[in-house]
């Protein structure tokens, strides 16, 4: 939290969460929604999170909202954001990518 205050200091508010089933009760919007999402059960590859996150984020971003993703280059992260208008990678470093998608057009509610 201390990195967000510091890189995001107008923010009026963050919220910390483990996934959205916590905030099922609430009508939240974000204008950034950020995430380093967990990709590995053990050693394997379990997708099992990325996807719940990017099902659930588009119809919860507000107009004009912003997912951002950080995850290992072999993750499949591009072709889990078909249902935003505009997706780019404005990072790869060969190991990580920065995924960055906007202008959702998939499902309005859950």
């Amino acid at each position: 939290m201390q990195a967000c205050r510091e890189n995001v200091p107008r923010a009026k508010r963050f919220v910390v969460s483990d996934g959205w089933q916590k905030l099922l009760h609430r009508k939240l919007r974000f204008d950034w929604i950020v995430s380093n999402p967990p990709v590995h059960c053990g050693r394997l590859d379990d997708f099992r999170v990325l996807i719940e996150l990017v099902q659930g984020a588009g119809r919860r971003l507000r107009k004009g909202g912003e997912l951002w993703i950080v995850a290992q280059e072999h993750v499949p992260v591009g072709g889990l954001l078909a249902d935003f208008t505009t997706v780019s990678c404005p990072v790869d470093d060969g190991r990580f990518v920065v995924w960055r998608a906007a202008g959702w057009q998939g499902p309005t509610t859950d």
